[in-house]
């Protein structure tokens, strides 16, 4: 007799358990609604507020070292292909670049001088083909707003800008 009362105890005891939990589990997931809804609009809330820096890349052996210092910058780097390489770095009131290579074993390097730009830079490079090269270094007014485009095979660009 008294193993069935301590069964029958224990089996009451999970049986009100097991309705705690239910009760608990719809109180954490909606918790877990409210605060993905809160993340979102943080989330939301700090791009609009903060410096952006897009890398897509597809392919492989593909590398992209950014150093970006604005106050507002805005930037994209696509690589596509295969041994790609990009190095930038950037120093500006406000940044607007675009970076797009497509290809293989292409290469971008775009340095600002070491003193700080005041102002806007903004600029766009493409290249399309393989084993292409830029060497972009500086800022200036003529380079303000400035495509660069190249495309093919086994080409080098130097811009110098003072």
């Amino acid at each position: 007799m008294k193993a069935i009362v301590i069964l029958f105890f224990l089996f009451t005891g999970i049986i009100f358990s097991q309705s705690i939990d239910g009760n608990i589990s719809d109180y954490v997931i909606a918790m877990n609604e409210s605060n993905n809804r809160n993340q979102n609009q943080n989330t939301n809330q700090y791009v609009i507020n903060h410096n952006i820096v897009k890398i897509a890349q597809i392919g492989n052996y593909n590398q992209a070292n950014l150093t970006i210092i604005s106050n507002n910058a805005y930037v994209t780097a696509q690589q596509t292909g295969n041994n790609n390489c990009m190095n930038v770095y950037k120093k500006a009131d406000e940044i607007n670049q675009s970076y797009i290579q497509s290809g293989n074993n292409n290469y971008i390097s775009d340095i600002s001088s070491s003193s700080y730009s005041r102002g806007v830079e903004s600029m766009k490079v493409n290249q399309e083909g393989n084993n292409l090269t830029i060497f972009s270094t500086g800022s200036n007014s003529i380079s303000k707003d400035m495509i660069i485009n190249q495309s093919g095979n086994s080409g080098t660009i130097y811009v110098f800008n003072r």
